[in-house]
């Protein structure tokens, strides 16, 4: 039984989409703290808090799990030479708060833990997971970590792509990013990368249903509009979707009333560029003029073109 990474992925999927597109290299982006469901989960959080009330240590199950999901994803793909790339960090967010305070405001255990003294044990073993891991994976031909103190991680994937590091550009590479944060959509434009969801379902007997997709540059608004049928919009279109539609997720607040399903509708009709123009304003339709202070403004923290050129490159490391 696994409390911190429940995360299923469907191999076979991914070694369809190596064979069809003749890649000989795998890189996985693992943004760890979207599938390490466990770091948000109330049982998990008092299970690690009254057995360090105990016994005065860190269990270090949340290690030896992660060791174990990089191990059979090694094992699975060793022909390809996999190679590793975590990202976490420590929730400050600064490339985005900077432009809007309430971005990812209250996005913490703070709302699960009320007392003063278990936030502070929780904060205790949470910072000793991240520094062990960052200290125990970063293995030069197996895997890098990214640790973030400052900033948000989100955009690693993104930034290791056009900067081409671990080959992330090659042609001979695919880029598989585990997440089911939405944001990262935005990285499938490259056409060597798709990111991988598993998100759970209800079904008609009232149980849960696991569904794992992959999603690239041409059906990557398909997870976040099902109805979505392919057409010009692809990848590309992420964070203006976002933009509009707001993502409550992270706390970003869009237009009232407009959802993913209206925002394709308006970008596809009135053949919207994927990043708009204060110069060409008075082109697009009366909801976007209207709205276009709030969509820029969001639009500058959902991209991740953007992000990037707000920190500093030492801080990247």
């Amino acid at each position: 039984m696994n409390y911190y990474l429940k995360y299923q992925i469907q191999y076979s999927n991914i070694f369809d989409v190596l064979n069809r597109l003749h890649k000989k290299k795998i890189n996985f982006f693992i943004d760890l703290q979207n599938i390490a469901r466990g770091l948000y989960n109330k049982d998990v959080i008092f299970m690690e808090i009254n057995r360090y009330a105990v016994e005065n240590k860190i269990s270090n199950i949340f290690i030896d799990e992660l060791k174990q999901f990089l191990n059979n994803l090694y094992s699975r793909f060793k022909q390809y030479d996999p190679f590793f790339i975590l990202s976490f960090d420590d929730g400050k967010c600064e490339q985005n708060t900077a432009i809007q305070s309430y971005y990812k405001n209250g996005r913490n255990n703070n709302n699960i833990i009320v007392e003063d003294q278990e936030i502070e044990i929780f904060k205790k073993i949470k910072s000793y997971y991240f520094n062990e891991i960052n200290k125990q994976f970063n293995k030069k031909d197996l895997s890098k970590v990214y640790y973030l103190k400052e900033y948000e991680s989100d955009f690693i994937p993104y930034y290791c792509i056009t900067e081409n590091i671990f080959d992330a550009k090659e042609n001979d590479i695919l880029n598989v990013i585990l997440s089911v944060d939405k944001d990262l959509l935005q990285c499938c434009k490259f056409n060597n990368t798709i990111q991988c969801a598993t998100t759970f379902h209800g079904s008609q007997k009232g149980k849960k249903q696991i569904h794992f997709g992959i999603y690239d540059n041409i059906n990557a608004i398909k997870y976040i509009y099902s109805n979505f049928k392919r057409g010009i919009l692809s990848a590309e279109y992420i964070p203006l979707i976002l933009s509009i539609t707001g993502d409550k997720a992270d706390g970003v607040i869009g237009i009232p009333g407009i959802g993913p399903a209206r925002a394709c509708k308006i970008i596809e009709n009135e053949r919207l560029p994927s990043k708009l123009n204060k110069k060409d304003l008075l082109s697009y339709p009366k909801v976007i003029q209207n709205n276009f202070e709030k969509i820029q403004s969001n639009y500058q923290i959902i991209s991740f073109e953007e992000q990037i050129k707000r920190i500093p490159k030492h801080k990247i490391k």
